[in-house]
């Protein structure tokens, strides 16, 4: 079950000395994740920090954890925080770093929360398609008004219709970090069946050869 707003989620972070590709590599070894935390207060604007990796996927198995503030217990001390970015290593698929940021309630955060669809649309039942172009945006506010999702209602879309960052409906307090006019979801109508048309033309039968009555000069 994804998190509910208000839901606590603790995460066991330690503080490392291990610096550079070598101690990140060392680190990786002995089953930790390099792992940094951000914050304004910080006098270096960062914190170097580790996290086992079994608890790091058990924290990644919670659907919607990166849309939610976390309790950040950095051996043993309290902060709250939102997971910002996380790295792969694109060869073997695996966790290969991770950013958090620190939060503070009176500090506005930017992060991504998904797009939820609301209704069946005028379009979509008159045979169109809904296409969700961006299905997540990046909004600002403080910590305590981050929601849930920014839901499109999507019941009055007619085939060719779209809605636009502009046109989206908000909770108080929060602020849509995207291009004005960038589309959200849009109708589309139907696909002309093209390649059924050609499969069609293919299964034709072929026009009947004419085969010449009699035999021809080789076979007499």
């Amino acid at each position: 079950m994804a998190m509910k707003r208000g839901e606590t989620v603790t995460v066991a972070l330690e503080r490392r000395q291990e610096l550079g590709k070598g101690g990140a590599r060392k680190l990786r070894r002995v089953g930790y994740v390099p792992a940094v935390l951000y914050s304004r207060d910080s006098a270096s604007g960062s914190e170097p920090l580790k996290i086992r990796l079994g608890e790091l996927e058990r924290i990644l198995r919670i659907p919607g954890v990166t849309h939610h503030i976390l309790e950040l217990s950095i051996d043993g001390e309290k902060r709250r925080g939102i997971i910002k970015d996380i790295q792969y290593n694109p060869v073997k698929n695996e966790i290969w770093h991770i950013d958090f940021y620190e939060v503070k309630a009176d500090q506005k955060i930017s992060l991504t929360v998904p797009v939820v669809i609301q209704g069946e649309s005028k379009g979509v039942k008159a045979g169109g398609i809904l296409e969700i172009v961006t299905p997540e945006l990046e909004i600002e506010c403080l910590p305590d008004a981050i929601p849930e999702a920014i839901v499109v209602d999507v019941t009055e879309l007619e085939v060719g219709d779209a809605i636009h960052v502009r046109e989206l409906k908000v909770p108080e307090g929060v602020t849509v970090a995207e291009n004005p006019d960038e589309v959200v979801v849009v109708v589309t109508p139907p696909e002309v069946a093209v390649e059924e048309e050609e499969e069609k033309t293919e299964e034709e039968p072929e026009a009947p050869k004419v085969i010449a009555k009699g035999k021809t000069e080789k076979e007499k």
